[in-house]
């Protein structure tokens, strides 16, 4: 008797002994599927057909899905064939529906893009129940246009949540406590997980009102850190009270900020962070010592830390010692703000227009008008070049070679 072997897109009939039956069974075995690892009893051709019509339908919609996220949505082809995992259509009329709501309420072309990047099944939810009616609500309460696309773009969770349970409450708790629209905006970009507010949120927030933290130091949390007070309340009392036993008083203001430290990271990552910053010359009292003036230095990533303590000992010659004593240095951005000062710095020194030394947060933390006056204007005429250095638009190695065998020659 022969039976079919299907090798890939072949098939072959082949011929099997005692086909009939297989061993005890008494069901006839009508054909045998043979690849490379076992043999199979197949299905009957209009099943394979049926399987087939099926896999050309899915590979058409995905095809079809692919180019429409790159010509419609302006996602690179890279990114749309990843997205077309996750949602799929063969048809323009939904998708379509969706982009051209989101233009009529001030999404830009850019804004679409990062918005389907990160919630591409948006385009195939049901407008009328699931993004119309959010829309009109934040437009009601007065935040449209390019700020509710800023807002949806950056944190689209928000339309996978509840408008009536979710949305609206957490709206008006952060109304309640942040008068400023501007700054509820803000609020709702970074609240990914700002929901239960009845649950978690005031309860939180009641707690740290009772042993003294300020409004202002509480807008401040919410602003910046929203998801730290979504802990249940548990989780939420033993990270206040880990912070009181490092010594932060509730009344000021950087206790906030250690609460977000230390809520957002793992003991593990904090023994791992604590160790780079002892790498780099610091004692156990200069950790702390920094810790307490700047409480973010812990939430920086190991590779932010090691480049701008890098930076600061070993291409400025700066002691460690001297970093943990202004550690909100470590604060500021190394490409946009710490190199480009540093170079103006070490430009006025090779030139000999300054001799003396500087420290720290005159460099860094001065303000960029006092900076300006200080170090930039005042020897323009001298040295053409400095606002250009301090705007971050020329690096020191593009002002010739006196200046870079010069430039490790002096140190502040």
């Amino acid at each position: 008797m022969f039976g079919l072997s299907c090798d890939c897109n072949r098939l072959l009939l082949v011929r099997v002994p005692n086909a009939r039956y297989a061993g005890n069974s008494t069901t006839p075995l009508r054909f045998v599927l043979h690849n490379v690892n076992r043999t199979l009893v197949a299905k009957p051709f209009s099943s394979i057909v049926a399987v087939t019509s099926e896999k050309e339908k899915q590979n058409k919609e995905h095809s079809f899905t692919i180019t429409y996220l790159i010509k419609s949505c302006g996602l690179p082809p890279d990114v749309a064939a990843s997205l077309s995992k996750k949602v799929n259509f063969e048809t323009p009329e939904k998708p379509d529906l969706v982009l051209s709501i989101l233009r009529e309420h001030g999404f830009s072309d850019k804004h679409i893009s990062k918005l389907v990047k990160k919630c591409p099944d948006l385009l195939v939810r049901r407008v009328d129940k699931t993004l119309l009616p959010k829309l009109e609500f934040f437009a009601s309460v007065g935040i449209s246009g390019t700020a509710l696309a800023d807002i949806l773009s950056s944190n689209p969770a928000i339309l996978g949540r509840s408008l009536k349970k979710q949305i609206i409450p957490s709206y008006k708790f952060l109304k309640s406590l942040l008068s400023d629209d501007a700054k509820i905006a803000g609020a709702l970009k970074r609240a990914a997980y700002l929901h239960d507010v009845e649950k978690h949120i005031s309860p939180n927030i009641s707690a740290l009102r009772d042993i003294g933290v300020t409004k202002s130091c509480i807008s401040s949390l919410v602003i910046s850190n929203p998801g730290v007070l979504c802990e249940t309340s548990n989780k939420f009392d033993e990270s206040v009270k880990r912070v009181i036993n490092m010594g932060f008083s509730p009344s000021s203001g950087v206790f906030v900020h250690a609460l977000v430290a230390v809520s957002t990271t793992t003991d593990q990552t904090w023994k791992q962070k604590v160790a780079v910053y002892r790498s780099w010359g610091w004692s156990q009292n200069e950790f702390w010592l920094a810790f307490k003036k700047y409480p973010r230095c812990m939430t920086l990533s190991v590779e932010n830390i090691n480049a701008k303590m890098d930076f600061y000992i070993n291409q400025m010659g700066w002691q460690p010692s001297a970093v943990a004593r202004v550690a909100t240095v470590l604060a500021y951005s190394l490409k946009r703000r710490i190199i480009p000062r540093c170079s103006v710095i070490r430009v006025l020194q090779l030139k000999d227009l300054i001799k003396e030394n500087f420290s720290l947060s005159s460099v860094v933390i001065s303000s960029d008008e006092y900076f300006t006056d200080a170090f930039v204007t005042k020897y323009q005429e001298q040295v053409p070049q400095l606002l250009d250095i301090f705007r971050g638009k020329i690096e020191l190695s593009e002002l010739g070679t006196e200046f870079e065998q010069n430039s490790g020659e002096k140190q502040l």
